[in-house]
């Protein structure tokens, strides 16, 4: 990886620690004698309709995301990066099964996967998670085949294979660290689309539980209140513009900007 993505990942630990260690209040707590509060040192964003505390809202609803977005990343990024590279390795009916599978994958959207899941089983971050992963699975599979199979093709990997280098040993440690870095440009990509998606399962009512504060359940929640109160708007859009903003920007190297890469024959 290049000094932009270890900065990407250094500076995601960060905010991670953040939320985790940010003093915040119960979400539970309700103080109807101090709706729609200004800043102060006890409230710092203020407070919304039912006297809650917007900064400890945000905070937990960022917590929430952050659980679907690695979630969703571990599952896509390593099944996927995996299957891509067999694929492209060892070829014939198994390249064939993978790649009916990463089609399969992309032609049902990981949005109504979402919907119907969460419809079956709960609005979880588990859930999302878990579906917004396999959903993006497929794309990672084609990702690292068309990385994967370009190497394949590349003199130092016919040489490894001349001296004796199994498949297993050559993918693991000299085919994966050369197509790492562009993985994770679209990683970052990918991270900030599950934001969005995240957030838009939120919004169309699918968690306007107000136990669990998601940043897109709070737009729903106050989005009456656009008018009115439009800080209790900008608050979770500004935190959802943020967050995908730097995934997009941190991970993206420019690594593959300007690089031609030959898909396979």
């Amino acid at each position: 990886m290049k000094k932009k993505q270890w900065a990407g990942l250094i500076c995601l630990a960060a905010f991670i620690l953040f939320l985790l260690l940010s003093p915040r209040q119960n979400i539970m707590t309700t103080d109807v004698r101090n709706m729609y509060g200004p800043s102060t040192a006890e409230h710092w964003l203020g407070t919304d309709n039912i006297g809650r505390d917007v900064y400890s809202l945000l905070v937990e609803g960022g917590l929430r995301t952050m659980e679907v977005v690695f979630l969703s990343a571990a599952i896509s990024f390593v099944f996927g990066t995996a299957l891509g590279m067999i694929a492209a390795f060892w070829g014939g009916v198994l390249r064939s099964v993978i790649q009916f599978m990463a089609d399969f994958t992309l032609i049902v959207p990981s949005f109504i996967m979402a919907m119907v899941f969460s419809a079956l089983f709960g609005f979880k971050p588990i859930v999302a998670g878990v579906v917004f992963g396999i959903g993006n699975m497929g794309e990672y599979v084609n990702q690292a085949f068309n990385l994967a199979y370009v190497l394949k093709k590349q003199e130092f990997i016919d040489a490894e294979r001349v001296i004796g280098l199994g498949k297993a040993r050559i993918i693991l440690f000299h085919v994966l660290p050369n197509i790492c870095g562009q993985l994770f440009v679209f990683l970052g990509n990918k991270a900030a689309n599950v934001v969005i998606q995240y957030s838009g399962l939120a919004f169309i009512g699918l968690g306007t539980d107000i136990t669990q504060p998601d940043w897109g359940t709070l737009l729903y929640q106050y989005r009456t209140y656009m008018i009115s109160h439009p800080t209790l708007v900008i608050y979770p859009a500004a935190a959802i513009t943020l967050l995908t903003v730097f995934f997009h920007v941190m991970f993206d190297s420019g690594s593959l900007r300007g690089e031609k890469v030959t898909l396979y024959d």
